[in-house]
């Protein structure tokens, strides 16, 4: 089966595993923070299962790979720990629910490791990381300066393409420790 076949997980269920772990390890997160752990995480398990983690895509934003509905659901936070759980909205009646838990045993392990690598790394290092040349997140940035592109989409192909560009040392936290999310380049 081809990897463009498998959709993977709804992107809150996913980023509701990682706040879970992160609490767990007693690690405050930011908005900030969960949408690079898990762009990494979904970049990662691309690689390491050749199926995606995330239903859905990335875009290129200003400080990174973003997941417009992560993004929709924690923007509240402004620059604070996420506190809770993201919830799911029912469109027509406002009625807020749980999401059920991340049933993957790989999935799920896969997070954990995640969490325990990258966990601690500051806003600013993660963002440095994403940002490094070559990247998925660079490519689809500078192409959407000279040209047209869909939303800023980072497509699999292309993060599976660059992903060894991202093994490289975090760099120390420098000015961009107080930055949060912008909008998007392609206007919201």
């Amino acid at each position: 089966m081809g990897l463009g076949m498998l959709s993977g997980y709804d992107p809150r269920v996913v980023a509701n595993a990682l706040i879970e772990a992160a609490r767990r390890a007693n690690i405050p997160m930011r908005n900030v923070s969960i949408q690079k752990l898990l762009y990494f995480a979904h970049a990662s398990f691309l690689v390491h299962y050749r199926r995606p983690l995330v239903r859905g895509a990335f875009e290129a934003w200003e400080y990174g790979p973003v997941c417009r509905p992560i993004y929709d659901a924690l923007k509240g936070y402004g620059r604070n720990e996420v506190t809770s759980l993201i919830r799911r909205r029912d469109p027509y009646t406002g009625e807020e629910s749980e999401l059920p838990p991340l049933s993957d045993a790989t999935a799920q392990s896969h997070i954990e490791r995640v969490m325990h690598v990258m966990g601690r790394a500051t806003p600013s290092q993660l963002i440095s990381l994403s940002h490094v040349d070559g990247g998925a997140w660079s490519i689809v940035w500078n192409k959407s300066k000279t040209g047209a592109t869909v939303g800023n989409r980072i497509d699999d192909g292309l993060t599976i393409a660059t992903f060894g560009k991202l093994k490289v040392a975090l760099k120390p936290a420098e000015m961009q420790e107080g930055l949060d999310e912008a909008t998007p380049f392609a206007g919201d």
